[in-house]
């Protein structure tokens, strides 16, 4: 009862902050992406406080997009109502969506690729075994991160106040990611929290920070380490130009430099020894994929980094054979094994099925009469997010999410391309996040968990958001 109250206490102050500054909102849902851990009813039905914190703000948010005509209202007045009124009344109602289709008229491309993915979402509900649960999964992975998607690309985040909110959306998960660090560092040397099958068993002593599950800190931290990276960027360059200057507004803008700066520094000191502690190979492996990309955009480091790169491979590839460094990484463990068998069985069920697959939470019954390993458990996806996004929505949805992935790489690349500057821009940055996500991917599935879903959309908004800006800036 009085986690309900507190939770109850939580919902209505963050809806007055929210109403009061919708920018606070979305800093809070950046900022407590692990609250979908706290799960409960609402009006009857099962949610997470994530879930409720993004209703909020898109309720927040539809509000506050309608422009009332005050004026036309006070020249008219209720009891001469005429057709212009009727207009601007029904201009009124539909702002929100006049809004939206304003953006999808200038990503066309992008808006058809969503639509597909929710429609094979949608569809999938009915193919699957558990229409309940089905229906749980729908909301929480695909509608609510996408309603998200849709407020930050209809909001003024570039230039100005908008800029600002950029980086308060990347600090937020900055800090979210480092008090998940901490934990997950401390858990390494006390086992706190951490679950007895990840911890005694096996002596394996993986941590697992909020979630339960050792991969889950990989999976959350290793994206968000190019993030990082573009705010230190940032606040190197504010505090270098602050030196020029001594006037009061400045030394206020050095503080919260310096705040976010030594934030950041801390989250990259902090995460890759998470994700080690974790023994997260794929986490690891993405985040160098990611600090690769951004090496090879800039052109002080690319070859370098490439010959690095490449030296790196050939010194894999002649360790010995029974180097734990060399059959991890070419899959050639105990871990790797599982998870090719792994790929076999869900490649054969697939096989049966490939137009629908298996719907929405039902991967784990389906999957069992095709099983290799019947000795270990089933597991909820196949670790992979292609076959997760085919086997979850059918050939429609993993079309629909592989063109999504491909219109970022392409839009980015180009931007990148396109206004090249010796300064690396927030471009760059989000392909390099994303490339994070697509390598974790190919040995996990970074995209079923409230969290990262979330986390996977903001990046195309952002890319919407500084390929506009990139564009306006062309202009002036």
């Amino acid at each position: 009862m009085l986690d309900q109250a507190l939770i109850g206490l939580f919902i209505a102050f963050f809806t007055f902050l929210t109403w009061r500054k919708l920018d606070l909102g979305l800093f809070f849902i950046f900022l407590l992406l692990p609250s979908y851990l706290i799960r409960f009813k609402f009006a009857g039905l099962p949610s997470t406080l994530l879930e409720i914190m993004i209703w909020v703000v898109f309720i927040t948010w539809v509000i506050k997009t309608y422009k009332p005509q005050h004026q036309s209202r006070a020249r008219c007045g209720a009891q001469h109502l005429n057709i212009q009124t009727y207009k601007q009344f029904i201009s009124y109602l539909l702002s929100p969506i006049t809004t939206l289709i304003s953006q999808i008229k200038k990503y066309p491309s992008l808006f058809l690729a969503i639509t597909l993915f929710l429609s094979a979402a949608t569809i999938s509900i009915f193919t699957s075994i558990d229409t309940r649960a089905a229906l749980g999964e729908w909301k929480a992975f695909y509608i609510e991160p996408v309603l998200l998607f849709i407020i930050l690309i209809s909001l003024p985040l570039s230039g100005g106040q908008g800029g600002s909110l950029v980086e308060k959306i990347l600090f937020a998960l900055v800090l979210c990611g480092l008090a998940t660090s901490l934990l997950a560092i401390y858990q390494h040397f006390t086992g706190w929290m951490v679950p007895w099958k990840f911890w005694e068993n096996g002596n394996t002593f993986r941590v697992t920070g909020w979630y339960g599950f050792p991969n889950g800190v990989g999976l959350f931290l290793a994206p968000i380490i190019p993030l990082a990276l573009y705010l230190i960027k940032n606040k190197i360059f504010v505090i270098a130009r602050s030196l020029k200057t001594t006037s009061q507004s400045q030394e206020r803008q050095d503080y919260y430099a310096w705040f976010i700066l030594t934030s950041c520094s801390l989250f990259l000191l902090s995460s890759p020894l998470a994700i080690f502690f974790a023994k997260s190979t794929g986490g690891l492996v993405g985040v160098v994929a990611g600090i690769g990309l951004l090496l090879i955009f800039w052109k002080k480091t690319r070859w370098p980094a490439i010959i690095l790169g490449l030296a790196s491979f050939v010194s894999i590839l002649s360790l010995n054979s029974l180097s734990p460094i060399k059959q991890e990484l070419l899959m050639q463990d105990r871990s790797g094994q599982i998870r090719l068998n792994m790929w076999a069985e869900t490649t054969e069920f697939l096989s049966d099925n490939p137009i629908a697959g298996a719907g929405l939470a039902s991967y784990k019954t389906l999957i069992y009469p095709y099983r290799i390993d019947k000795w270990i458990e089933v597991f909820h996806h196949p670790h992979n997010i292609f076959l997760t996004m085919w086997v979850n929505l059918g050939l429609l949805g993993l079309f629909g999410f592989t063109w999504v992935v491909v219109w970022f790489f392409r839009v980015g690349i180009m931007e990148a391309v396109r206004h090249k500057t010796k300064e690396i821009s927030l471009t760059v940055f989000l392909l390099a996040s994303m490339t994070v996500i697509i390598t974790t991917g190919l040995v996990d599935s970074p995209y079923i968990k409230n969290d990262l879903a979330v986390l996977f959309w903001l990046l195309p908004a952002l890319m919407i958001t500084d390929s506009g800006q990139n564009q306006k800036n062309q202009l002036e």
